[in-house]
């Protein structure tokens, strides 16, 4: 027995101990060597691109330090401090401005000539212009201009924001620097304010990438891409992502160019990210356009003069192109290795295979019913366990075949069951649709009840006018004695009339059709309301009491409908009310809502029928001792509802009823501010 039998006592241990051996290798020479290759290339090329990044950061950032000096050097120039102290007679002398205008033009940006220097400018101490190389420009207020007040308040050179202004020379940055008095104690008394044009800074940036293969890219502080080496198509966007009242505010500012809101941004959301989070110096890859499927590696630098971020990046894949080549070998020889992998495999595996076509030749029989033939065991490794294995199996098919039948009546009844289940879900469908059918038949009976009342209240209200009229005109023909009799017959009708205007109103509520709406003050229409119903209360001997806290309070409703409601409620408190009867009114507001309150002293309503008080034809009087339809309470709510309020009951027997309706409070507007249909007039 050889050493790798006697140390790996299984087929599969033995297989796997050689296949692992020389697949690991490979890989670890692979992977070890090419990442070794990456890493160094990569630390190369990364170094490469900071020192780049950095070089061109170091310009710009130098280029205003220079200008800083030469623009704090010219803050100490005799003529700009006397012209700025000089009175406006002094300053107005021909001879006096061009000396120092002159002046002004010899302060130059370096190493940059003067073409780049749009205008030179003396500010006063309130931001105003009073000498300027762009004459345009004097006499302008600037005091509310940022690069000002920074340089007034801050007492230092300031470097202002780029503004884009294509009516004022274009896109251009300003300098500002704060003229002091020459004495002790060397008070702020205007500011220097040099106007310097872009292209400054992107001469900058293309002398020092030429002859090189980068691309270079500079974004100011809202990430407008300011220069490009070789997307100039893309200048002068954003690439944020921002709202439009983001764009409006920076528009307003002149921090962005004037275009129209889908070109002003082209969004690159994973390079904003990576510039927001950079220091100094960072190196990473991404993406330098919107549309880009080229993957870039790319340095960052943050500028230390001015907010701005400048960005240098190479194309990934000539980023790698060395690495490529490498890789490339080390592939062939990944191959090579693999090939050698394959062969020993192959050695390997004519020794373990034939066992195992024994085998497979005993399935096919088991396979065609033969489920005695068992399979022979000639070793104790894991083709032998597999036959073992094989013969158990058998064993268990012989046992199952043997219980089919057993199983199939197990299944059968599980069949039943789902069947039952299945009946159970179509009688539940079939309440479902019952349920269904009785709500149709409902919203019919309804629907019928309503026409009912519509032809029947039709039909009442000719003969009770008939009546109401024969009864007027019998009661002046009968004598004195007899005239009360008369007037029975008058108020009946005149309840009948009430009963039939109710259903028909009710009938109108559900038909929802609109109601013209008006403002209403509920103070004064709860006073109104009292005032209508006088002589009830009187009638009643009832003592009426009122709070009212919403004297200004005002709500939309129709105000006939909402005193029906009012008068309903009213009716059932004195209807339940003993002698003597007390209703107190009270009002309130609450948040945006007024609640209008009405309690009363009367039997009250018993608990269970208090959730059927607001149905319809519902009397919680079953011995009928008082008159109605039980329509009041139900129109109340209908009507309360149809201007967006809510009606709530509360009542216990013996101990009165109070009834809470709420509506919502409408906004005071003068008469001028409102249609003419919701206008009431007081006159």
């Amino acid at each position: 027995m050889s050493i790798i039998e006697r140390l790996f006592g299984s087929i599969q241990a033995r297989l796997l101990a050689v296949l692992l051996g020389i697949t690991l290798l490979t890989v670890v020479i692979v992977i070890a060597f090419n990442q070794w290759l990456r890493t160094q290339f990569i630390a190369g090329a990364d170094s490469a691109l900071v020192v780049n990044v950095s070089q061109i950061a170091n310009r710009i950032d130098e280029f205003n330090q220079r200008n800083k000096q030469v623009f704090n050097v010219g803050t100490r120039l005799p003529d700009i401090i006397g012209y700025l102290q000089a009175d406006e007679m002094v300053r107005s002398d021909p001879d006096f401005q061009e000396r120092t205008r002159i002046t002004l033009d010899s302060l130059d940006i370096e190493p940059w000539d003067e073409y780049y220097i749009l205008s030179q400018a003396i500010l006063d101490r309130n931001g105003i212009n009073i000498l300027d190389t762009a004459r345009d420009n004097i006499g302008n207020d600037e005091s509310h201009e940022e690069y000002f007040r920074a340089a007034l308040l801050g007492g230092s050179t300031t470097i202002a924001p780029i503004q884009y202004r294509p009516e004022r020379s274009g896109i251009y940055f300003y300098y500002a620097v704060p003229l002091r008095e020459p004495d002790p104690p060397n008070t702020i008394i205007g500011v220097l304010r040099m106007q310097i044009a872009i292209a400054t800074i992107q001469n900058i940036v293309f002398d020092a990438v030429k002859g090189q293969d980068l691309n270079v890219a500079l974004f100011d502080q809202n990430y407008v891409r300011v220069v490009d080496t070789e997307h100039e198509e893309l200048l002068f966007r954003s690439i944020a992502q921002l709202s439009g009242e983001q764009i409006k505010t920076l528009r307003n500012k002149y921090a962005i160019p004037p275009l129209p809101d889908d070109e002003v941004i082209k969004p690159i959301p994973d390079l904003v990210k990576a510039l927001t989070n950079s220091s100094r110096v960072r190196v990473t890859s991404g993406y330098l356009t919107p549309d880009s499927t080229q993957e870039q590696r790319i340095a960052i630098a943050k500028l230390t003069t001015v907010p701005w971020y400048l960005v240098v990046s190479q194309p990934t894949a000539q980023y790698y192109q060395s690495v490529q080549q490498q890789t490339t070998g080390i592939f062939l020889l990944a191959i090579s290795l693999t090939v050698i992998a394959l062969f020993s495999s192959y050695l390997i595996s004519r020794r373990i295979t034939e066992p195992i076509r024994t085998l497979t030749s005993v399935a096919e029989q088991v396979a065609e019913g033969h489920l005695h033939i068992k399979a022979p065991i000639t070793s104790s490794d894991e083709v032998g366990t597999l036959a073992k294995t094989f013969n158990l199996m058998t064993t268990e098919l012989e046992l199952a075949h043997a219980t089919l039948e057993e199983r199939v009546e197990k299944r059968t009844q599980e069949l039943s069951e789902a069947n039952e289940k299945l009946k159970h879900e179509i009688a539940e469908r079939k309440r479902y649709e019952q349920q269904a059918l009785e709500l149709a038949l409902e919203h019919e009976r309804r629907r019928i009840l309503s026409e009912f009342i519509q032809n029947a209240s039709h039909e009442f209200k000719t003969p009770l006018s008939i009546i109401n009229v024969n009864s007027h005109l019998a009661k002046r023909l009968l004598p004195t004695e007899r005239q009360p009799l008369m007037d029975i017959i008058a108020e009946q009708s005149q309840h009948v009339d009430g009963l039939i205007n109710r259903m028909v109103l009710m009938i109108r509520l559900d038909s929802g059709s609109p109601t013209p709406l008006e403002r209403v003050q509920i103070d004064a229409f709860i006073k109104t309301v009292c005032t209508r119903m006088n002589s009830a209360f009187q009638q009643q001997k009832a003592a009426l009491h009122l709070d009212l806290q919403a004297a200004e309070t005002w709500v939309m409703a129709d105000p006939e409908q909402l005193f029906v409601a009012f008068q309903n409620i009213l009716d059932n408190a004195l209807k339940y009310t003993d002698e003597p009867a007390e209703i107190m009114i009270s009002t309130f507001t609450l948040n945006d809502r007024v609640s209008i309150r009405i309690q009363d002293n009367g039997v009250g309503v018993p608990e269970e029928m208090q959730a059927r008080v607001f149905e319809r034809f519902f009397r919680a009087d079953k011995a009928y001792s008082t008159r109605g339809f039980g329509l009041g309470l139900p129109i109340a709510k209908k009507i309360v509802e149809n201007f967006g309020g809510t009606i709530e009951l509360a009542s216990a027997a013996g101990e009165g009823t109070t009834i809470t309706i709420s509506l919502k409070i409408s906004a005071v507007l003068q008469d001028s501010q409102l249609p003419p249909s919701l206008v009431k007039s007081d006159r």
